[in-house]
């Protein structure tokens, strides 16, 4: 098992959750203008509902197919979460969220740098995005992702109807020079 070690950005602690996050987990992902953005985020997203997420996720851990991380703004406690889900070819699926009082300062992009750094150890990394949320495309490729060509749809609790994602492959390895199948080590 691997040990979810602690990531210190310039303005960003990423750590284990713990129990006493799961009020403000309901309560920025319950927002429907978030949950409308993340595949499994019911609405309204009730504090008992969050803490049962963070059991799971503690629960699984000696699997070794589940890292996620509060996000923590100084002063303020967790802001978001950011993580990686093991999927059934070997790959990681990255996602994260982040309350709406904290979009458009950058944070997204500042933790999933800060993530990444740690993350591409796993092995292929894949994301994906709503396609009417551009602005997490643009996240995921100043992270280093790019956009494979493939969508799907995907059904979203918070929205309560399948939407399109567009899918996108961590690619630093692919800069190099190396093909797909080689890109799974950063």
């Amino acid at each position: 098992m691997r040990d979810v070690i602690e990531i210190q950005t310039e303005r960003l602690r990423l750590r284990p959750l713990r129990m006493s996050d799961a009020a403000r987990v309901a309560r920025f992902a319950g927002d429907p203008g978030v949950a409308c953005m993340i595949l499994r985020a019911p609405t309204p997203y009730l504090e008992c509902a969050a803490e049962g997420w963070i059991m799971t996720l503690n629960a699984r851990k000696p699997l070794d197919e589940d890292f996620v991380y509060a996000v923590d703004r100084e002063g303020e406690g967790l802001v978001g979460t950011i993580g990686a889900h093991k999927r059934g070819d070997e790959s990681f699926e990255v996602g994260y969220w982040f309350g709406r009082p904290y979009w458009g300062q950058g944070y997204a992009t500042e933790a999933l740098r800060g993530f990444i750094s740690e993350a591409c150890t796993l092995g292929a990394l894949q994301a994906g995005h709503f396609a009417d949320n551009p602005a997490s495309g643009r996240v995921l490729q100043k992270g280093g992702f790019a956009y494979t060509g493939e969508t799907e749809n995907l059904f979203s609790i918070g929205r309560g109807a399948s939407a399109l994602v567009k899918r996108m492959l961590y690619t630093p390895a692919l800069e190099r020079g190396f093909g797909a199948r080689e890109a799974l080590a950063c």
